[in-house]
């Protein structure tokens, strides 16, 4: 066209642009040919004749291997049959002792047979005999076995050898000449019969011609071949231009076709070769092709409708962060934030999370879980979310974008800080309840308990319930843990338990604890100590007893001021004042009883403090001693007294101690009394002192105490003496020893008396100096 301008003479650049430059020759001829090289047809024919090529060529290339190795193991058997004709001639020549012969031989076979040089050597290596012409000055070299190392070893090795030299083309053989019996002793030959080898013959046999005749064969084969693959290759593309490539092409069109997604399949016959069931392969590919696609349409709009409609909040973020897409319940609850930064949207935060769940699954690939709390715009609203992100990946598998889902538990959050908050109260109610409240498991082991069972019983968590209870090592017989397991229904019941050295009623109820299918897991024990209670109850008892003893000492009291004022009455009537003073001393009499009586049951009720003065308790003991020396002299009883009279002065309450020991005297006459014992009994009244403290003992040999006796000697209104006694005697004493901050024991056995200990400070304790 712009020749056609040119001759015209138009411009051949009417718009004023640059030519468009021509691309070289070898552009324009390299894409055709390039385009022909990597065409179907192409490759068939070409790899097709190459593998054909490749296999001629190994063929012969093995053929003329085996047939060289045929050649040349014949050529060797040849020259190992020649040599030993050559070494047969050569032995008769040595056993006729003509050299000359030997000579003739050799040149006559050198010449002929195709041989190119015959040597014959000593077994010392020098040579005798040679087929050269003109080289006789070489007769008598010795070869060495760099020379020609098949002459090494001769005398030790007796073997035929051969090699190849200049090139594989000459043949080197050398055959040993043995020596034999017969020709050690002839006269010609002057080697013992120990040598094993006389020399050896040495042949040279060239083998140019067949080497050449080999290398024709190879060239004849890899022209062969050559033309073989050529024609086979034509032939190819010529069947596959014809034969494949329509096929081909049309299911080329039908592939753009299909992925336009214009092709529609119809029924059509492309006959029965592999292209055609590939074709029809086609077909139903993309039949099944347009049946998933509709599929996957389908499945599109549903997972949009389904993203939409989840009741979740759901986005995708980029990996800037940026809020790509996100659902219906997002926007409603948080409005379009496409295109936003997370962090901005949910945090009104400048720089991403530092707990970013996002940021971890685009660093690893993985999902995460974690809890935030959302704020909306303004700060007005604070929502909690749980929060799962999971990868979408690319078509490299590699993470493109992420999907957050994220759950409102806002109202849960609420609800589980009502229930934390319940939960300490029930915690708090447990703990400080005022009573012992524990748990127990299946295999009675205690598994929670409050903080006053823990005050008295320790800690018991994992021992079995009836070992940190009772002492036991086997389970209770009448257990109600095991009857509230067995029918899940409260049981309660009174026992017995052994705690801190003593023994302690207890009042034990269960309750059943279930899980979620209603099944026992655990028991609940409620128990309250009692012991107090029960002793209280007891003490009731007792006082009924005793305010009917005492009733009836008040009555005798009362008989006696009765008669001690009949007594002083009669007496003023008849004017005799003996029969006054009878009566007045009976008066007086009862008045110190009913005196007695009140002031022990005022001092037992009252709480007092004692009145501490400094005195001797020697003094003290001296006059309780001196009260009751005629007393127990009177009953038959020797008070003996075993103290000091002066044991320097101390801090006490001399009224109250006089009364405690009185007491103990007192009883111990009433004990030495009631023994049925034979006179004389005795009373020992001891005082010692001891650093800063007091230790008094009265001892008796009488009646003795029992066990029992001893358990409830302190209690209130509780006596040994039936309605002769008020049972405060001992209670008063240990008041008293206790206002002292003191202790009072006593040691007994039945039927051999009792000693009742005191021991009291002498000082006064700072509490009460303060």
């Amino acid at each position: 066209m712009n020749g056609l301008q040119r001759q015209r003479g138009e411009d051949p650049n009417p718009t004023g642009s640059f030519p468009v430059p021509t691309p070289p020759m070898w552009t324009i001829l390299s894409n055709p040919i390039k385009k022909f090289t990597s065409s179907l047809s192409f490759k068939l024919s070409f790899y097709a004749g190459f593998i054909m090529f490749l296999a001629v060529v190994a063929f012969a290339y093995h053929t003329i291997l085996t047939q060289e190795k045929s050649l040349l193991d014949e050529k060797i058997r040849a020259s190992i049959k020649d040599t030993e004709i050559i070494k047969a001639a050569v032995w008769n020549g040595m056993m006729s002792k003509d050299r000359q012969v030997i000579r003739e031989i050799v040149a006559a076979v050198g010449k002929e047979g195709g041989f190119r040089e015959i040597n014959i050597y000593d077994h010392r290596g020098a040579l005798h005999y040679t087929s050269r012409s003109g080289q006789s000055e070489d007769i008598g070299s010795v070869a060495t076995s760099s020379t020609n190392p098949l002459l090494a070893n001769l005398d030790s090795n007796a073997s035929l050898r051969y090699r190849f030299i200049d090139g594989g083309n000459i043949l080197n053989v050398v055959n040993p000449l043995n020596n034999s019996a017969g020709c050690a002793t002839a006269e010609c030959h002057a080697d013992p019969s120990l040598e094993k080898v006389l020399g050896a013959l040495e042949v040279n046999l060239p083998l140019q011609d067949l080497r050449k005749k080999i290398s024709d064969s190879r060239r004849n084969t890899l022209f062969f071949a050559i033309a073989l693959f050529l024609v086979v290759s034509s032939i190819l593309g010529l069947l596959v231009i014809f034969g494949v490539l329509p096929p081909i092409k049309r299911l080329q069109r039908n592939a753009r076709n299909m992925a336009k997604g214009h092709y529609a399949p119809a029924v059509a016959n492309y006959g029965s070769d592999e292209i055609a069931d590939l074709a029809r392969a086609f077909d139903d590919m993309s039949r099944e092709v347009n049946s998933r696609t509709t599929k996957l349409d389908q499945s599109r709009r549903f997972y949009k409708d389904l993203f939409h409609a989840v009741p979740c909040y759901l986005n995708i973020v980029d990996p800037d962060y940026r809020i790509v897409q996100a659902n219906r319940a997002f926007t409603d609850e948080f409005g379009d934030y496409t295109g936003s930064y997370c962090y901005q949207v949910f945090k009104g935060q400048d720089t991403p999370c530092l707990n970013c769940q996002v940021k971890k699954t685009f660093a690893d690939g993985l999902s995460h879980r974690g809890e935030q709390v959302w704020t909306s715009e303004g700060g007005t609203r604070k929502a909690h979310v749980v929060v799962h992100t999971s990868p979408i990946l690319d078509e490299d598998g590699k993470v493109s974008q992420v999907l957050e889902m994220s759950v409102d538990i806002t109202r849960l959050k609420n609800l589980q800080a009502q229930l934390e908050k319940k939960e300490q109260e029930f915690k708090t109610l447990f703990e400080n309840v005022p009573c012992y409240l524990s748990v127990v498991d299946k295999s009675y082991r205690i598994a929670f308990f409050n903080k006053r069972f823990v005050q008295d019983f320790g800690d018991c968590w994992g021992r079995h319930c009836y070992k940190a209870y009772k002492g036991r090592e086997t389970k209770c017989s009448n257990c109600p843990v095991e009857a509230t397991f067995a029918d899940g229904s409260t049981h309660s019941s009174e026992e017995l338990w052994h705690l801190n050295g003593s023994d302690r009623h207890i009042i034990l109820q269960t309750a059943p604890i279930l899980d979620e299918r209603g099944e026992v897991v655990a028991v609940m024990e409620m128990f309250n100590d009692i012991t107090e209670l029960r002793l209280l109850q007891d003490e009731l008892s007792t006082l009924g007893e005793t305010i009917a003893g005492m009733s009836h000492d008040v009555k005798n009291i009362l008989s006696g001021l009765e008669g001690g004022v009949y007594v002083v009455d009669s007496g003023l009537r008849q004017g005799r004042e003996e029969r006054v003073r009878q009566g007045w001393e009976m008066v007086k009499r009862n008045v110190e009883k009913v005196s007695d009586l009140v002031k022990d049951i005022l001092y037992a009720s009252k709480e007092r403090e004692p009145e501490y003065q400094e005195c001797d308790p020697g003094e003290i003991l001296s006059e309780v001693f001196d009260l009751y020396q005629g007393k127990a002299r009177d009953y038959g009883i020797e008070l003996a007294r075993d103290f000091e009279p002066r044991m320097g002065s101390g801090l006490l309450d001399p009224k109250g101690i006089h009364s405690a020991v009185s007491n103990l005297i007192a009883n111990a006459i009433s004990a030495c009394r009631s023994s049925g014992k034979p006179n004389p009994r005795h009373i020992i009244l001891h005082g010692s002192r001891i650093d800063t403290r007091l230790v008094i003992r009265v001892s008796d040999d009488g009646a003795g105490m029992s066990q029992e006796v001893r358990d409830n000697l302190f209690r209130k209104f509780y006596s040994t003496k039936g309605a002769k006694g008020t049972g405060l005697g001992l209670v008063v004493t240990r008041k008293i020893v206790e206002e002292h901050e003191g202790t009072i024991t006593v040691e007994s056995t039945q039927g051999e008396g009792a000693t009742f200990i005191i021991d009291i400070p002498l000082m006064r304790p700072e509490k009460k100096t303060a």
